[in-house]
């Protein structure tokens, strides 16, 4: 159990250079909850949720190739994870179908970007 919520801690969502950058977006860590919890109803037991990329300060996310300064990790809204075996495709599906208008998904291999931006964006960076 994580201090945020069920699955995720304030540590977790942390910018991975120890600058102390750790905003936990309401509404990203409840989206979150919700994808955990549709996963963990099919699957029958609890699953673990991973982050490989919460909040960046921006001269960490300088040093990410093929980041932005437009990026929503800068802005504390974003997270790249995955879930316990859930393929990722399954977890972009799902939110793209539960979020058809809103927030940004993106596909990349192994993993999942979410946003909790209003304008919808999609992308896909599997190879």
């Amino acid at each position: 159990m994580g201090d945020l919520s069920n699955h995720l801690s304030r540590s977790e969502l942390a910018c991975k250079c120890k600058c102390g950058f750790d905003a936990a977006d309401t509404i990203l860590v409840q989206t979150l909850e919700l994808v955990m919890d549709h996963f963990e109803e099919i699957k029958g037991r609890r699953l673990a949720l991973h982050i490989n990329s919460g909040n960046r300060c921006r001269p960490y996310n300088t040093g990410i190739p093929g980041s932005s300064d437009a990026s929503k990790h800068i802005q504390g809204i974003a997270c790249d994870f995955w879930v316990e075996d859930i393929h990722a495709d399954d977890v972009a599906d799902y939110l793209e179908e539960k979020y058809p208008s809103t927030f940004g998904i993106g596909r990349y291999d192994g993993r999942t970007h979410l946003d909790v931006r209003l304008p919808k964006a999609r992308w896909d960076m599997r190879s």
